[in-house]
């Protein structure tokens, strides 16, 4: 049971990080935020310091040494609190209700940042004296807009440096309460077609002659997916890498029903042929491609009866291990060009975040795997990878790390949306969990100091 300080004190510093609406997509607050940040791991044992980012600052506390080095990464940048007419309290204070806490951030990523740093107070108040790990957490003030300059930085500021594991910055809990450990992440494409057909918008008596963008954007839109969501681009699935037998056995047996995931979500209309039975291997493994939203004309009360002039659409592409973005804009282009659309503009927005996938058996999965069945009472579901995205390809590139996210990320927490929350007793028991983690990690590392010649891990891994 976590002692009730501990959880008294993570509630007021979360409470404060809510409060500052730090929002990269408007760079506010950025600067100020991350010095709250960097205070909070100063005021724990760490060493630390506020780097420049293109947009927001990245903010870096290091601590211990020896044969084993963790990476924690988190962010603390949030998504707008539009539309704030949909939330039932301010965005930007924390409440609490029916056992949950609610707030922009709350989750993503201020949360998880929160309750890790509670688990690494309890875990040195448990086990004091010299660190037997080097632990390097990083907490970026980017993410939401794409983490524009991760990459460079993690050149610049970690040259030639190794990194073991990286603890990413969140983690699942399905609606029964179990929890997920995801041990991959698709990578993401953001892309708007526009198209203009006239100076300005027209008189609709006028659709008999001339064309219309929103029509042709409707079409060349249409032209890129069919009903099942397979994409229709030619050579996109072409470097697709085929899960591991192990992965695509854990795949085929859903540890959560589709039926759970649509009461948790609300969403209602199901693409042709997903069911019951498949829907937890396209979640894994399969790519997709959204359309975010259509601009363009009149969308006011009543009718306008015009010819827009211009027309927008917005899409993003979830790409699996071995796509690259920025081939795929490649192909897209020349998809549009071969099926009569070159007048299209295509605006690349986010090209940089390739997907990455880790071993489902490495000793860092099988050490959360057991300290998160014991701290939540239920089995933990290993996810070869998530359906979502984030820049964690240079962690895998540059430092050699293994990337594992776990944390507290309900599925009804209305990431992004309105009413954004967390629920406590879930907060709670992954702080105890976030402890019992670093402390296997620790008697990990001690043991292998006290071995001799090659540093051998329990499963025969070198380092």
């Amino acid at each position: 049971m976590l002692p009730h300080e501990h959880l008294s004190r993570a509630k007021e510093e979360l409470r404060r990080l809510v409060a500052i609406p730090s929002v990269s997509a408007r760079g506010e607050k950025l600067a100020e935020c991350a010095e709250a940040v960097r205070d909070l791991l100063t005021e724990a044992g760490f060493a630390t310091e506020i780097q420049p980012g293109d947009v927001g600052p990245f903010v870096v506390g290091e601590i211990g040494s020896g044969p084993l080095t963790m990476m924690i990464y988190n962010h603390y940048d949030v998504q707008p609190e539009d539309p704030v007419s949909l939330w039932h309290s301010p965005p930007f204070e924390l409440s609490e209700r029916d056992g949950r806490w609610y707030g922009r951030g709350v989750a993503d990523d201020k949360g998880e940042f929160v309750s890790r740093l509670a688990g690494w107070r309890l875990f040195r108040e448990r086990h004091p004296g010299p660190l037997p790990f080097r632990l390097v957490w990083l907490v970026d003030g980017e993410e939401e807009i794409g983490s524009p300059s991760l990459e460079a930085f993690l050149r610049r500021r970690f040259d030639g440096e190794a990194v073991n594991v990286c603890w990413w910055e969140y983690g699942e809990i399905d609606a029964s309460g179990r929890p997920i450990i995801l041990c991959g992440f698709k990578g993401v494409m953001a892309v708007e077609l526009r198209a203009r057909t006239a100076r300005a918008d027209l008189h609709s008596s006028l659709g008999a002659v001339f064309d219309n963008p929103l029509w042709k954007l409707a079409a060349a839109t249409a032209s890129l997916r069919d009903g099942t969501g397979r994409i229709l681009i030619e050579g996109f699935y072409d470097a697709v890498r085929q899960p591991a037998p192990g992965d695509s056995e854990l795949a085929s047996a859903p540890p959560y029903s589709l039926d759970s995931l649509m009461d948790a979500t609300g969403a209602q209309r199901l693409l042709d042929g997903i069911d019951g039975a498949s829907f937890y291997r396209a979640v894994n493994f399969e790519p997709c491609m959204n359309v975010n939203g259509f601009s363009g004309g009149y969308a006011g009360e009543g009718a306008k009866t015009v010819l827009p002039a211009e027309g927008v659409v917005k899409i993003d592409f979830r790409l699996v291990p071995d796509q690259d973005p920025q081939h795929i804009v490649a192909l897209l282009r020349a998809h549009l060009d071969r099926h009569g659309f070159d007048d299209i503009e295509l605006i690349v927005h986010d090209a940089n975040v390739r997907p990455v996938r880790s071993a489902t058996d490495h000793w860092f999965v099988q050490d959360a795997k057991a300290a998160l069945e014991e701290h939540f009472g239920q089995p933990a579901i290993v996810q070869p990878s998530s359906p979502a995205s984030g820049t964690a390809h240079p962690f895998v590139e540059q430092l050699g790390a293994e990337i594992v996210g776990l944390g507290l990320t309900h599925h009804g927490a209305m990431l992004h949306s309105p009413d954004e929350n967390i629920i406590v007793d879930q907060f709670a028991r992954t702080i105890e969990c976030s402890a019992a983690i670093l402390a296997r990690l620790s008697d990990r590392a001690v043991q292998m100091r006290g071995q001799s010649g090659p540093e051998q891990l329990s499963d025969g891994e070198t380092l």
